[in-house]
C-alpha cells in the first residue's frame, strides 16, 4: 500500500494526547478504561467513587470535552472517551490484552493500537454495503484485512470541532 501521492500533511492528524498534559491523559485513560469495563455511559460521581476528587475531575473534565477528547450525554454522563464509545457501533475492537469494546468510527478503531500501545483486531462492516471488514494491526503496522479492496475514508478532522459529528 502506498500513500506516496500524498503530502505527509495530508496524513497526519494532531493526536488527541497531544494536546493533552499529565493530569488529563491520566483521567482520559481512566475513564476509557471504565468506559470498557462498564459497557456504558459512566457519570462523574462513579468515578469519584473510583478514587478522583469530584472538583478535580468535574475541571478536568471539561478542559477534557473542550479539547476534543470526550464527549458527554444530554445528562453529563460521559459517552465518549476516543476512541472508547460506550455505545455500541459496528466498530468492534479487541485488544491484545483481551479487552473488548466499540470504537467510534474505523479511524477510531485502528488508532487503538497507537492509544493502547497494543496490537488490535478489529471486526466491522462496510458503511455502504455492510460487508464485513476485519483488520489486524501489529507491532504498530497494518498487519491484515479483508476484503483485499478495503479502503478507509475519513475527513479531515482538523477542520471540525465536533468530531463525533464526522465519524
Amino acid at each position: 500500500m502506498s500513500f506516496s501521492s500524498y503530502p505527509e500533511e495530508r496524513l497526519r492528524i494532531e493526536s488527541i494526547a497531544s494536546r493533552l498534559n499529565e493530569r488529563e491523559i491520566m483521567v482520559r485513560d481512566r475513564l476509557m478504561t471504565a468506559l470498557i469495563t462498564k459497557g456504558r455511559p459512566v457519570g462523574l460521581s462513579e468515578l469519584a467513587a473510583e478514587g478522583l476528587s469530584f472538583p478535580d475531575l468535574s475541571i478536568i473534565t471539561k478542559k477534557l470535552e473542550k479539547k476534543r477528547a470526550i464527549v458527554r450525554d444530554e445528562d453529563e454522563n460521559i459517552c465518549f472517551a476516543y476512541p472508547v464509545s460506550a455505545l455500541p457501533t459496528v466498530h468492534r475492537v479487541t485488544l491484545a490484552d483481551g479487552r473488548v469494546f466499540h470504537a467510534m468510527c474505523a479511524v477510531d478503531a485502528m488508532g487503538a493500537a497507537f492509544t493502547f500501545r497494543q496490537d488490535v483486531w478489529i471486526a466491522s462492516s462496510c458503511s455502504e454495503c455492510r460487508q464485513s471488514v476485519a483488520v489486524e494491526i501489529r507491532d504498530r503496522g497494518l498487519a491484515s484485512f479483508f476484503p483485499s479492496e478495503l479502503h478507509v475514508l475519513h475527513v479531515d478532522l482538523n477542520r471540525n470541532d465536533n468530531w463525533a459529528g464526522n465519524c
